[in-house]
């Protein structure tokens, strides 16, 4: 392979890294407008504007579905209205321990300390001697109500609070006891000190000016083996058991939240009306009876071709839509596939075998998979719903949903259906599970 092939295989490895997006960036592609689907920007930006002052709403994304792009997205679309808004984007898992269970208080502390942190940008408020960030404001809050932790007394200043309350799970815990008595005066607390911020903000800014705040990376928080169960009705508790906390005074704000709570907390939406919940889904690249669907195959053409020549890569457009078939039309995976793809090539176009090779590689990585999940999304496949009938097992649907193994499609409803790469051994392995259990039943009779 000659030197000008490498450096062109270089560039479209590097170009394929998955990272978020900003709306400006040249690879960026608004799916949307080649999509036969409602964008999810749009809706969460009327949600926004038609209700002035404050409001409130859920977006659920999967991980790798471009969630954290589209925020960005968002953030452009309602920073160039005629409003101007005045947009934050928070992300939270710079705040908050993923591993461990989330409790409103904690939440609602780094809530506070981030957006106090945001402030400091030179567009915002930048470092303004006169105000106060909530951390310093929390060490105070937190020694009037008399909680006598050692951390807390020797930083009276608040200034390793934030990394304290991120990175060591026992100050944690021993602060959401110790916090029990007091959360009405918490959350009165953090909801003065976002006021504060809000009219400082419209001070410099405007009067006129609104405040929205989108808050993401929520749904990585998921536990560990050992205590997701424990993590994951933190989570619900947090956001179907304190929906009034949540609403901030004078704030927009748009919350990412796990796609298992629409499962495990049906009508979660409506405790967030008249904002609610939406859903980003995957990219319908398949319908219901296996067909494809061209609109998502040209959606994620156009993604590729904005990272790099695919037909130099491929050679033919045939090509392309088998991976983008193969990846369920998750974009990560897409992404993934095609860098698996670069780094095997030995030629242009890639041979078949090259091809083969990498997509061999990805499902490997998806597998093995134990007995039971297979039945499970077996049924998944068959049924194209999420089948859940055991709320016991909703880790394990948090599993699929974060690992890819399930996806989610939207057409008018949602709908599900097993990652394509191992659809095939997950078929095999749920007859042979079955033919397994007739032996057995055979045997006994």
């Amino acid at each position: 392979m000659d030197p000008q092939d490498r450096a062109f295989l270089r560039d479209f490895f590097q170009s394929v890294a998955d990272r978020a997006l900003d709306p400006d960036d040249p690879k960026y592609v608004p799916i949307y407008e080649h999509l036969a689907e409602d964008d999810p920007v749009e809706i969460l930006a009327r949600g926004i504007e038609w209700t002035p002052g404050q409001s409130v709403q859920l977006l659920s994304g999967f991980r790798g579905t471009g969630k954290s792009t589209e925020l960005r997205r968002l953030r452009k679309r309602l920073q160039g209205s005629d409003a101007g808004y005045l947009v934050i984007l928070l992300d939270v898992q710079d705040y908050v321990n993923l591993s461990t269970p989330v409790d409103v208080s904690d939440f609602l502390m780094a809530l506070a300390g981030a957006f106090g942190d945001a402030l400091q940008a030179p567009e915002l408020l930048d470092e303004d001697p006169s105000r106060v960030g909530y951390w310093e404001r929390l060490a105070h809050f937190l020694q009037r109500t008399e909680i006598t932790l050692d951390e807390i007394s020797a930083d009276p200043g608040g200034v390793g609070l934030k990394a304290t309350l991120k990175s060591d799970p026992s100050f944690k815990q021993q602060l959401q006891e110790h916090m029990a008595g007091h959360l009405g005066a918490l959350v009165g607390d953090v909801h003065n000190y976002l006021d504060e911020c809000v009219r400082s903000l419209k001070a410099r800014h405007g009067r006129d000016r609104e405040v929205v705040v989108l808050v993401d990376s929520i749904e990585h928080i998921r536990g560990t083996s050992t205590n997701a169960r424990e993590v994951h009705a933190s989570v619900e508790n947090l956001f179907a058991g304190h929906p009034d906390k949540l609403h901030l005074p004078h704030l927009h704000a748009v919350y990412t939240v796990p796609p298992y709570l629409k499962v495990r907390y049906p009508g979660l939406g409506s405790l967030y009306a008249p904002g609610g919940l939406h859903l980003l889904p995957a990219v319908k690249v398949k319908d219901h009876a296996g067909g494809a669907v061209q609109g998502g195959l040209d959606a994620l053409e156009r993604i590729v071709e904005h990272r790099g020549d695919w037909r130099q890569l491929l050679g033919d457009r045939a090509v392309l839509d088998r991976l983008s078939t193969e990846s369920g039309g998750h974009l990560r995976d897409l992404l993934r596939i095609i860098a698996e793809i670069i780094r095997r090539a030995g030629q242009l176009p890639v041979r078949e075998k090259t091809i083969r090779a990498a997509l061999s590689q990805i499902r490997n990585e998806l597998l093995p998979i134990a007995d039971r999940d297979a039945v499970w999304l077996e049924r998944v496949a068959r049924t194209k719903s999420a089948s859940l009938d055991d709320t016991d097992r909703l880790p394990d649907l948090a599993r699929f949903l974060d690992t890819h193994l399930m996806l989610c499609y939207h057409n008018g409803q949602e709908w599900y259906d097993v990652h394509p790469l191992i659809a095939d051994e997950v078929a095999n392995q749920a007859d042979a599970v079955a033919e397994r259990r007739s032996e057995r039943d055979r045997s006994d009779d």
